[in-house]
């Protein structure tokens, strides 16, 4: 867990809301999550992938767009971790006495719960630029760009409007089943330790501690994304529902039809985003287009290089 620490300067602990309920299980989530950095370096820039339209409403206005991951371009994206846990459950119950099986259940149900109560609100990008696959998504029939971020300014910006932390997703299946089966039988370990030499626990004391292990369990499949789209090679800035309860929502288009999001901004100086570099994506048309992008960055008080795609796609 040191690397993501080292990254996110304890932003994670700010941005899951605790359970409010019972803090038993606090923390068991985060032996998991290291797992995930294990031997991993940290990349220094990441690139988020847009549309023009995107361009110019963050750029334009210094404000990164949060989506609610309910209208990603995934499907499954708030499904498969769930999905996951519940396979995961089934084989830690199988051979369990009646009453464990009756608390598997009950967790079931809780993590669905806890993950339509806590559900992301995130920001994407990516680990490497110029990605064709990005730029066949974000290329529709427009000039699609790739914004290059900072990411140890992107964490130091500083008044922001909701906390969020940095994470990198896990697409393989393999893994991802290893770290919910860890995580389980620590919760699983912790419950027994917990009941001691009891036959049981009361109603409210099993549910505040069901709870408390649905909010450890999401707080580890918000990092899972479907198998299927790891060529993204995606990281995200997340922050979960509660966190903008009180932010104003706004709508933007999007292949889905109109969709919500969520501005994140400084609320003091700098207002300038902490970007790198700007590049347009592929376009018969790259070398006017990046003129232009030269011209608005510069009317938006941002000093940074551009550059062009050259992938020889046909539109």
């Amino acid at each position: 867990m040191a690397a993501e620490q080292d990254l996110n300067n304890g932003l994670e602990e700010q941005a899951l809301p605790p359970s409010g309920i019972s803090d038993a299980f606090s923390g068991l989530a985060d032996q998991s999550v290291g797992e995930i950095y294990k031997g991993l370096e940290i990349p220094r820039t990441l690139f988020h992938y847009t549309s023009a339209q995107g361009l110019i409403g963050i750029l334009g206005e210094h404000k990164i767009w949060f989506s609610d991951a309910t209208f990603m371009n995934d499907g499954s994206e708030t499904t498969w971790g769930i999905n996951l846990v519940t396979v995961a459950i089934d084989q830690l119950i199988a051979d369990k006495p009646a009453e464990e099986k009756d608390a598997g259940e009950a967790l079931k149900i809780e993590v669905g719960r806890a993950m339509e109560a806590l559900q992301p609100v995130i920001f994407c990008m990516s680990s490497r630029n110029n990605l064709l696959n990005q730029w066949r998504d974000y290329g529709k029939d427009v000039v699609p760009y790739s914004i290059e971020f900072d990411v140890q300014e992107f964490e130091k910006w500083g008044g922001k409007t909701f906390p969020i932390f940095l994470t990198k997703i896990v697409y393989n299946y393999s893994f991802q089943q290893k770290l919910i089966r860890d995580l389980l039988t620590s919760i699983y370990m912790k419950t027994i330790e917990l009941r001691g030499s009891r036959q049981y626990f009361d109603e409210e004391e099993g549910q505040r501690l069901l709870r408390g292990a649905a909010v450890e369990i999401v707080s580890l499949i918000t990092r899972f994304k479907n198998s299927s789209f790891d060529a993204e090679e995606e990281w995200r800035a997340i922050c979960y529902r509660p966190q903008v309860a009180n932010v104003v929502r706004k709508y933007r288009s999007s292949s889905l039809g109109v969709v919500p999001y969520y501005e994140w901004h400084a609320t003091d100086e700098p207002k300038q985003l902490p970007i790198k570099s700007v590049t347009v994506g592929p376009s018969p048309y790259a070398q006017v287009s990046d003129l232009a992008l030269k011209q608005f960055l510069a009317d938006k008080g941002y000093d940074v290089p551009t550059h062009y795609s050259t992938i020889p796609i046909r539109r």
